[in-house]
């Protein structure tokens, strides 16, 4: 298989993480919306939050409480894009997701489900219209490396924890805004990329190298962040990439689950 589907998966991901650490770029870009569902949430809106370099491990705690979310992303660099779709569950084995992702540059849309520790990735007709199934904690393998940090049920608490000690500040920026029917105001946070530790970092440099850009000084994210404590939105320009992640349905129910046995095959050894 070649190396850049490998590295659809893997940048995914890393967006994925990333909806624990910000957003920055003032527009949304055309296309993305909201699941349908998280327009039927029923939040809950504790007055008063505001989100400082103080309350960063706050926000991280009602995300790790909510247990379950809807995700999506739209990533652009150079003339092409991504596009990523699907849920989380945080377990007490782990985190375990189910994903879809796709691009214009590649033949078919390659779906993704992490249950129980095992990992399932659908290539279309390069596997056969099956899922491979694969060891998520085999960090031998490259799709199993690339998903290593969704299978901690800490892992988004993680991606922030690792943030915090990198932090420069935090700062309201511009107007509240609507989001899914939640009243959310964006805020600036911004990084110093000398400071990230951890793997996390590890993964950001490793994307760096093989983008061939050079990791600027600083980042800035910006965050939407609900009065519910709970990030609703999130946008960063990154490694030359404009990103954007919406976020819904916190704590509303989710399907995620393996693949029957007769749509499961072994994966080839990479």
């Amino acid at each position: 298989m070649s190396r850049r589907l490998l590295a659809v998966p893997a940048a995914v991901v890393l967006a994925w993480s990333l909806t624990a650490c910000g957003g920055a770029a003032p527009e949304e870009p055309a296309g993305l919306t909201a699941s349908p569902s998280a327009t039927e949430e029923a939040v809950v809106e504790p007055a008063g939050f505001v989100l400082t370099t103080d309350t960063v491990d706050e926000l991280t705690g009602f995300m790790v409480a909510a247990q379950t979310y809807d995700i999506s992303m739209l990533s652009e660099a150079g003339g092409s894009s991504v596009t990523a779709a699907g849920q989380a569950r945080v377990t007490d084995a782990g985190t375990e997701m189910t994903m879809t992702t796709g691009s214009p540059d590649l033949p078919a849309e390659v779906e993704i489900r992490l249950v129980g520790g095992q990992l399932y990735v659908n290539l279309g007709e390069l596997t056969g219209g099956l899922f491979w199934q694969i060891d998520a904690s085999d960090t031998s393998n490259p799709m199993a490396a690339a998903m290593a940090q969704s299978t901690s049920k800490s892992s988004v608490a993680d991606s922030l924890a690792a943030l915090v000690p990198a932090i420069v500040s935090v700062e309201p920026s511009g107007s509240e805004e609507q989001i899914d029917g939640v009243s959310t105001q964006p805020y600036d946070m911004v990084v110093d990329t000398s400071k990230l530790s951890g793997p996390a970092a590890d993964d950001f440099v490793a994307e760096a190298a093989a983008a061939g850009v050079e990791i600027p000084a600083q980042i800035t994210y910006r965050y939407w962040v609900g009065s519910d404590k709970l990030p609703r939105k999130v946008s960063v320009d990154l490694l030359g990439s404009h990103t954007e992640i919406m976020m819904s349905n916190w704590g509303g129910p989710v399907t995620i689950e393996a693949p029957p046995a007769d749509q499961i095959t072994a994966a080839p050894t990479m």
